[in-house]
């Protein structure tokens, strides 16, 4: 079934719709109804069921910016923060696994972790069998697997791009593919040495 391009544009108190390629020009008050004012005048121009008038909605223009954009990095943030998120909750089960093994008390291990000591015995209970074998290897394996800068570039017109940075040496292989299925791309952050090397 075919498809009509759409393009949204706001002029005073009215969302413009423009379906090029049948030249037509319609209008709506709340851009929730721009889909349907487009479907409906579709329908009418090629005498032809709504049901069966299908639009693509490729932009919408507020003051020159296309705020589809904006849209996009918006959600691309939220996804780079939903890994985040997940990140901490593996890493906080990890610790209070850790914790809880050192003999540490439920209460002592939520000051610790910033948790209340009811998510601490949750973390605990649904953590995996094989734990780590102490809470100082637990913590350099945080540190190694998590020791890096999380940098967000930002360019007109294009998707935001994550960087993490690590000192050189330091990147895992598990890391970067990893890194590779959340979309974050990586780069070697160069030693003193090197870099004093380099500005000579």
């Amino acid at each position: 079934m075919k498809s009509y391009e759409v393009t949204v544009a706001r002029e005073g108190r009215w969302w413009m719709i423009e379906i090029p390629e049948l030249d037509g020009l319609t209008q709506a008050r709340r851009l929730d109804d721009v889909e349907k004012m487009a479907r409906e005048y579709v329908a009418v121009t090629l005498d032809i069921p709504v049901s069966q008038a299908v639009v693509s909605i490729s932009g919408i223009e507020v003051d020159g910016q296309d705020v589809l954009e904006a849209k996009a990095l918006v959600e691309d943030l939220r996804r780079q923060v939903r890994h985040l998120e997940a990140t901490v909750a593996d890493l906080t089960g990890e610790f209070a696994s850790a914790l809880v093994d050192a003999s540490v008390p439920v209460r002592d291990v939520s000051n610790v972790l910033g948790v209340s000591h009811q998510r601490v015995s949750q973390l605990v209970q649904s953590a995996p069998n094989e734990r780590s074998s102490g809470l100082a290897q637990a913590i350099l394996a945080a540190k190694t697997e998590h020791a890096s800068d999380l940098i967000v570039h930002f360019k007109a017109g294009q998707a935001p791009q994550i960087l993490e940075v690590e000192s050189s040496g330091k990147t895992r292989d598990s890391r970067r593919s990893r890194a590779r299925r959340a979309g974050v791309h990586e780069v070697s952050r160069p030693s003193a040495k090197k870099a004093k090397a380099d500005n000579k």
